[in-house]
C-alpha cells in the first residue's frame, strides 16, 4: 500500500467531518440569529403569550428556519462529493413538513400535560418533549446526512468520506428507505415514550397516576408502543420481503411487551387505594424488571413479554 494514500485517506475523512460539523453548526447559529431579529405578526405573538407557550413557539421556529438553513450549508460539500442533491432536498422538505405537523401536534395537546403551576410542563416535560420529538430529523439534517452518494459497485459512501456496504442493492432508493425507516422508528418511539409519561400524568385511577407517572414504568410501556409503531409503519415502505417480515415480527413483539407492562402498571395503581404514594412508587419501580425476569423463566409469559432491542440502520443517519 502506498503510504501517502494510506495516511490521505484519514485527512481526507477528518477534513470532510469537520466540514459537516462546521457547516452545521453555523445554520443552528444563523438560523437562531434569524427567530430573533425577524418580526413576527403582533396577532400571532399575542395569541402565544396568552396560551403561555412562548418558549414552544420559539424552539419550532428555530426548527423549521434550522431545517432549509442547514440545507443550504450542506448544499456545497454535497456538489463537491457529487451527492445526490435533489432527493436531499426532498428529504428536507418531508422532515420540514413533519416538524410543521409536530408543532400543530403541540398546540392542540398542551392541555394533556400538566397545569401551568405544576412542575414539569414550563421548561419541563412540555419542552424536552418538543426537543424528543424533532430532534431526530433536526440531527439528520444538519449533519448533513439527507445527502447521499451511491457507488456504482454497491457501496455507499458517507458524507465524512467513508465507505460502507450497502444493503445489496447499492441504489438511493435503499438509502432513502433506510433513512426513512430510521427516523420514523426514532422519532415513533420518542412519541410514544412521552405519550408513556404525560399518560402516567394525566391518570387519576385511582390517584395521582401511581405507579405509571413513574420511570421506568410508565416511560417503558410507551417508548415500546412508539416503537412498534414505527417498526409498522417503516414495514409499509418498499423494502425485500424478508426485510418486510422481520420488522413485522419486531413490531408484534415490542406492541406485546408494551400491553403487558401497561396492565402491570394498571393494575400496580391500584395498590394507591390504600398505600401511600412512596409505598406504591417504591413497588412501581422495579416491577418492570421483575416481569422481565419473570419473562425469562416462564414460557407462556415468555411469549408477551420480550426483551428486543430497537434496532435502526445507524449509517442512513448521518
Amino acid at each position: 500500500m502506498n503510504s501517502a494514500t494510506g495516511t490521505g485517506r484519514p485527512r481526507r475523512t477528518q477534513r470532510a467531518k469537520i466540514a459537516r460539523i462546521t457547516a452545521g453548526t453555523t445554520a443552528a447559529v444563523a438560523s437562531l440569529l434569524l427567530v430573533l431579529l425577524l418580526p413576527a405578526p403582533p396577532k400571532l405573538l399575542d395569541a402565544i403569550r396568552a396560551e403561555n407557550r412562548a418558549s414552544d413557539a420559539f424552539i419550532f421556529a428555530w426548527a423549521l428556519i434550522a431545517l432549509p438553513m442547514a440545507g443550504l450549508f450542506h448544499t456545497p460539500l454535497a456538489l463537491a462529493r457529487r451527492a445526490r442533491i435533489g432527493t436531499g432536498w426532498a428529504l428536507i422538505a418531508g422532515y420540514w413538513l413533519y416538524v410543521v405537523l409536530m408543532a400543530v401536534l403541540a398546540w392542540q395537546v398542551q392541555g394533556y400535560f400538566p397545569a401551568s403551576d405544576a412542575p414539569g410542563k414550563n421548561g419541563g416535560l412540555f419542552g424536552a418533549t418538543i426537543l424528543l420529538v424533532i430532534g431526530v430529523p433536526l440531527f439528520v439534517v444538519g449533519s448533513g446526512g439527507v445527502f447521499r452518494e451511491t457507488r456504482g459497485d454497491g457501496r455507499e459512501t458517507r458524507g465524512d468520506g467513508r465507505e460502507t456496504q450497502g444493503d445489496g442493492e447499492g441504489t438511493l432508493s435503499a438509502q432513502v428507505r433506510d433513512q426513512l425507516t430510521a427516523v420514523t422508528v426514532l422519532c415513533c418511539t420518542f412519541i410514544g415514550l412521552v405519550a408513556g409519561l404525560a399518560g402516567g400524568y394525566a391518570f387519576d385511577f385511582p390517584r395521582d397516576g401511581f405507579p405509571a407517572a413513574f420511570l421506568p414504568g410508565g416511560a417503558l410501556w410507551g417508548l415500546l408502543a412508539g416503537a412498534a409503531v414505527g417498526n409498522l409503519l417503516g414495514a409499509l415502505l418498499p423494502r425485500p420481503a424478508d426485510s418486510r417480515r422481520t420488522m413485522t415480527d419486531h413490531a408484534r413483539s415490542f406492541a406485546r411487551t408494551s400491553a403487558s407492562l401497561l396492565a402491570c402498571c394498571l393494575c400496580l395503581s391500584q395498590l394507591g387505594w390504600f398505600l401511600p404514594a412512596w409505598a406504591v412508587a417504591l413497588v412501581g419501580l422495579p416491577a418492570p424488571f421483575v416481569l422481565f425476569v419473570l419473562a425469562g423463566r416462564d414460557e407462556r409469559l415468555g411469549r408477551w413479554v420480550e426483551y428486543r432491542q430497537i434496532e435502526v440502520p445507524k449509517s442512513a443517519l448521518y
